[in-house]
């Protein structure tokens, strides 16, 4: 494993009152005596800023000044005043301190709310003036004067900033309510002020590591950040003016990873740092960010991380290590989580406020909520924590050594009790295997919780709590898969026969496990009955354990998916091995899988094995198997191995038997017989091909990223490919020969891939090299095909991107198309088919004409319902051809050998079928539409209020159109005419005679005048020539009461109406002609 260390150059410093500590040295940071220094920090989360989700509040009071408000609702503001300067009093202290020290850290990040040094600018007396607390000063010089003695360094990191940096509110205060920094000049004014005092009051302590100026900036700030390097830079001015040269972190926009207009380094002391959470911790996954050591020649520095199980810890640890990047860790202390040193338990009184603010329970009283708060409070102290020791051991010990250790420091002795939740501390796969180990949510799209139990341990094994009253530490491990075991080292006092008493508890029947001392099978596999409930324990035993003495690994194996909750094993020894017989426990597959390991109860005598081949019998899937060796186990002295003719792959069911008497054990016992013994299968999952790979299947995987597809399937794909880029897959090759592969991929850029085989010292063997096309769409798919040569047996299989800028969703192995005519070569009955050919089913070529050998011209009908359509078949090549016509109420079938006619046809859909003679299996089909004229449509009318006509016409190509004898011809499908006053004609015609004549009558009237108005006897209506020659004429009073009602000839366009017999005021008067009616207000006098 490399280890990267961060160096940093010491510099030539003009300030001699100032006591040199870390500096930038190149890509280093190192101490005054220029010794490299690799920082490994822990950040104190939540204690000058509390955060929501630390809080258990997220939700609904995710912000600390949101949390702070309702607590004052609760208790008032003196007794909330009185509860956080508690909390900052117990939530860090010099025992903490000691023991960052004891574990191995270096260094401390201290997250600082601004608010602990000086006001808001809203509350400032005088505005933009600053007033200061020593609050804050008085935090720093503790951890300050806790450290120096342990050679620890302090990071001052402003993680709350005046106005706060970024609209997540949890991580820094921020209130959409007030002006954040990057909207408000005093809040920036504000900061760099604070900075500037800080750096004058620590400027020569040697044991500050430096200031990272703001956490986790995340606002737009356009596309060069430019404001967030103007801030850098004032800041950077004020620290350096009162003549402070310690390091200054540089965080980037985007929680701290985006560093565009960040460069180049405008200062000679100066670290750019990143944060990295729940992303893979692959070989190339700080790629992205070492160019910006490697361009600017300046350390590197992870400040934030966390939040996650020891296995991604570890292997995050190792991958900053491993790149020379120093690092810190995110938090320290939490409440009520397991990946943190020390977990705080949620106290009564507080989980009924949480309940309360959650509207699940009544409202404390203020001296119950003052009383919760403040023993929540005292709950920080160490001696009331819960220590997580497996933590800091999986972020400084486990880095190192992949060596396990007993977790409570000695072996467990046995005879003795042995809790199954102390497994010892390791990594995954050394001091425990389990299935889910880790979240990756931020490279997979999808969070994985890697502790089912979320109790007691931060490892992938699933622990939870139970009241049990018998052997129990109030833990238990649950939540099982195949295949997963918890190591335990043990002292055993002596070589004898136990029994082990496990205490378990189940719902379900079936569940089985086995124990194992260093990895040989000290049991049979055991089958567990139903206990009555997952929290109803039993004591199960176990009888006739031979356990040798010493020092030895214990481990409890899982060896199926059935549920099962174990608690603790009590081994108590019952007598000498000398009363036992030699018996067969269990039997599994090989490494090799070729092979069978049979483990016996004691010790094989090697020599025993000889001549003894005959004796035993393997049995696959219901065939016995050729047994070809018998030999002792080269490092397990009870386990016999059975070589086997063939590959045992994922799946098979395998059972051993042994039928002789000649197998003996070191103590001359001779084994007993046994039948059928089930072998456990353990062989790897491999893809047997032929099949289909989904690339996220993957082993193991560089570079690439996977993002939802919306190919058909669904699933991923992998994106942003880059040569270099690769995957590992594990296949099962059943024979050796010639095989299809298909990639399935999409993108904008031509790329390449390539398939390898890899050896157990990864050296790769070419398969198949690929080009992928451009699809013109990032989920645009097409797939590509290849043949590749490909040895029998288990393979490591690697798909390397050799040319990147593609997507990739599958591959698929088939049997090969050797050629190329569709049909695979495990089905094709005529190999070498001609290329081009048309083949059938079994790849044999078959008579066939290419379409492109007919002509077909179709006429349609002249007009509507002539029947007169018709269709030409000309064929090139001369045969003796069938042609048949099918349509609605038509079936015509005629020979020809070059042209044939088809005529008066009325309009429709047709299919026309040409076969061959002498050829049965021929034919060629064609589908044919024969149309017909639209009908002649016209839509004519009167625009409002105008004597115009609109027409609009279709369904032809020329239109004759006639107006009171004027006729216009045009092919526009829409009109515009003028009326004349009275009766207009209009017809409208085709260029085609069958479409008609369409006609209609417009009357154009002008709207009749009245006088004189008002009027003493007689008044005169005048009307014009479109008024029908009867006109009525009604007259109302104001109420609606008809008066008058008279119908007048209209004989001269010009009525006489005779007013004299109305009294004098104002009337309606009411004219109807054949198009309106009006109405007229007439005053008579």
């Amino acid at each position: 494993m490399k280890k990267i260390i961060v160096l940093l150059t010491i510099l030539f410093i003009p300030f001699s009152s100032w006591c040199q500590g870390l500096v930038a040295q190149g890509t280093e940071i190192v101490n005054s005596n220029g010794d490299p220094v690799l920082l490994r920090g822990y950040g104190p989360g939540g204690w000058q800023i509390m955060e929501g989700y630390m809080m258990q509040t997220s939700g609904f009071a995710g912000a600390q000044h949101e949390i702070k408000e309702k607590l004052i609702d609760l208790m008032g503001e003196a007794n909330t005043e009185t509860f956080f300067a508690k909390w900052r009093e117990n939530h860090f202290t010099q025992r903490d301190v000691d023991s960052l020290a004891a574990w191995g850290f270096n260094s401390i990040r201290i997250p600082m709310h601004y608010n602990l040094f000086t006001l808001p600018i809203e509350e400032e007396p005088i505005p933009g003036e600053n007033t200061w607390f020593e609050t804050g000063f008085d935090l720093i010089d503790d951890v300050l004067e806790w450290s120096a003695p342990h050679n620890i360094y302090v990071i001052l990191d402003m993680h709350a900033t005046p106005g706060g940096q970024g609209t997540g509110s949890e991580i820094n205060d921020y209130d959409p309510d007030k002006p954040s920094l990057w909207e408000s000049q005093e809040n920036r004014d504000k900061l760099v002020a604070l900075w500037e005092r800080i750096a004058n009051r620590y400027k020569d302590n040697p044991w500050i590591g430096g200031y990272d100026l703001i956490n986790e900036t995340h606002w737009d700030l356009g596309p060069q950040n430019a404001l967030l390097r103007q801030v850098y830079e004032d800041i950077t001015t004020a620290i350096r003016g009162v003549g402070d040269n310690h390091i200054l972190y540089i965080e980037g926009n985007s929680y701290a990873n985006d560093h565009t207009g960040l460069t180049p380094p405008w200062d000679d002391n100066l670290v750019y740092s990143f944060h990295k959470y729940w992303s893979f911790n692959n070989e190339n996954d700080v790629d992205w960010i070492t160019p910006l050591r490697d361009t600017y020649n300046v350390p590197l520095w992870m400040g934030e991380s966390g939040e996650n199980s020891n296995t991604w810890y570890t292997d995050a640890v190792s991958l900053f290590e491993d790149n020379n990047i120093g690092w810190a860790w995110w938090a320290f202390r939490k409440i009520g989580d397991i990946d943190s040193p020390y977990a705080v338990d949620i106290n009564p009184g507080y989980q009924a406020i949480l309940d309360y603010w959650q509207g699940n329970g009544p409202q404390p009283t203020p001296t119950e909520a003052f009383d919760a708060m403040m023993q929540l409070a005292d709950n920080l102290l160490v001696d009331n924590s819960r220590y997580r020791k497996d933590v800091p051991d999986a972020l400084i010990r486990q880095v190192q050594t992949d060596q396990t250790i007993p977790y409570h420091g000695s072996p467990s002795e046995i005879p003795g009790l042995i809790y199954l939740s102390d497994y010892d501390l390791g990594k995954n796969n050394h001091a425990y295997y389990d299935t889910v180990v880790a979240d990756y949510n931020l490279s997979t799209g999808n969070f994985t919780a890697w502790n089912s139990g979320w109790s007691y341990r931060n490892d992938g094994v699933d622990i939870e709590r139970n009241d049990d009253s018998i052997n129990s530490n109030g833990f238990h491990v649950g939540f099982v898969n195949q295949g997963e075991w918890m190591k335990y080292t043990v002292d055993i006092d002596q070589t004898a026969v136990y029994k082990a008493k496990i205490r378990l508890a189940t719902e379900q029947t079936g569940g089985e496990f086995f124990l194992s001392i260093n990895d040989q099978e000290v049991t049979t596999t055991q089958v567990v009955t139903a206990t009555g409930g997952w929290t109803q324990f039993i004591t199960y035993e176990i009888d006739d354990i031979i356990l040798p003495q010493g020092e030895h690994s214990l481990k409890l194996h899982i060896n199926n998916d059935t549920p099962v909750n174990l608690s603790s094993i009590e081994f108590e020894l019952t007598g000498s091995i000398d009363a036992l017989t030699l018996n067969a426990l269990n039997g599994k597959t090989g490494e090799d899988e070729q092979s069978v390991e049979i483990t016996i109860s004691e010790s094989v005598l090697a020599s025993s094995l000889i001549g003894s081949l005959d004796q035993f019998s393997v049995n696959v899937n219901g065939e016995d198997r050729n047994v070809t060796a018998v030999e002792v186990h080269p490092t397990k002295d009870r386990t016999i191995v059975l070589t086997v003719e063939g590959f045992l792959i994922t799946g098979d069911e395998i059972l051993a038997s042994y039928s002789g008497n000649s197998v003996q054990s070191e103590s001359n016992k001779t084994l007993n017989t046994f039948t059928d013994l089930v072998i456990n299968n353990v062989s790897p999952n491999r893809f047997i091909i032929p099949t289909l790979i989904e690339v996220e299947d993957y082993d193991y995987m560089i570079g690439m990223n996977l993002e939802d597809t919306t190919d058909e399937g669904g699933g991923q794909n992998f994106g942003f490919t880059d040569p270099g880029d690769y995957a590992d897959y594990s296949i099962f090759v059943p024979e050796t020969g010639l095989y299809g592969i298909k990639f399935r991929v999409a993108g904008f850029n031509q790329g390449q891939i390539g398939l390898y085989t890899v050896d157990e010292n990864d050296v790769e063997t070419e398969l198949v090299v690929v080009d992928t096309p451009i699809t013109n769409g990032w989920q645009t798919w097409e797939t590509v095909s290849d043949n590749l040569f490909i040895e029998e047996g288990p393979h490591k299989l690697r798909m390397r991107v050799l040319a990147g800028g593609f997507n990739f969703n599958w591959f698929e192995f088939d049997f090969p198309d050797s050629d190329g005519d569709g049909v695979l070569d495990n089905n094709d009955l005529c190999p070498n088919t001609p290329e081009g050919a048309i083949v059938d089913v079994n790849g044999c070529e078959i008579f066939n004409l290419p379409p492109e050998n007919y002509t077909v011209k179709v006429f349609s009908e002249t007009c509507r319902s002539e029947d007169n359509g018709s269709i030409l078949l000309t064929a090139i090549e001369n045969f003796n051809y069938t042609a048949t016509l099918n349509g609605e109420d038509v079936s015509i079938s005629d020979t020809f050998s070059s042209e044939i006619n088809f005529e008066n046809l009325s309009a429709g859909t047709y299919t026309l079928c040409i076969t061959v003679d002498s050829q049965p299996d021929y034919e060629q089909c064609f589908t044919i539409a024969i149309t017909e004229p639209d009908e002649l449509l016209v839509i004519a009318g009167r625009v409002a209020n105008t004597s115009n006509l609109i027409i609009e016409l279709s369904g032809a190509e020329l239109y004759y159109i006639t107006l009171n004898n004027s006729t216009i011809i045009t092919d526009q499908n829409e009109m515009e005419l003028q009326l004349q006053n009275g009766k207009n004609d209009l017809s409208i015609s085709t260029n085609k005679d069958c479409q008609g004549v369409f006609k209609k009558t417009f009357l154009n009237d002008i709207e009749p005048s009245v006088f004189p108005n008002p009027v003493k006897n007689v008044l005169f209506v005048t009307t014009n020539s479109s008024t029908t020659e009867r006109v009525p004429i009604e007259i109302y009073d104001l109420n609606g009461r008809l008066l008058f009602s008279k119908i007048y000839k209209n004989s001269d366009n010009r009525l006489q109406i005779d007013m004299s017999g109305l009294k004098n005021g104002i009337f309606i008067l009411k004219i109807t002609t054949t198009e309106k009616t009006y109405n007229f207000k007439i005053i008579k006098q």
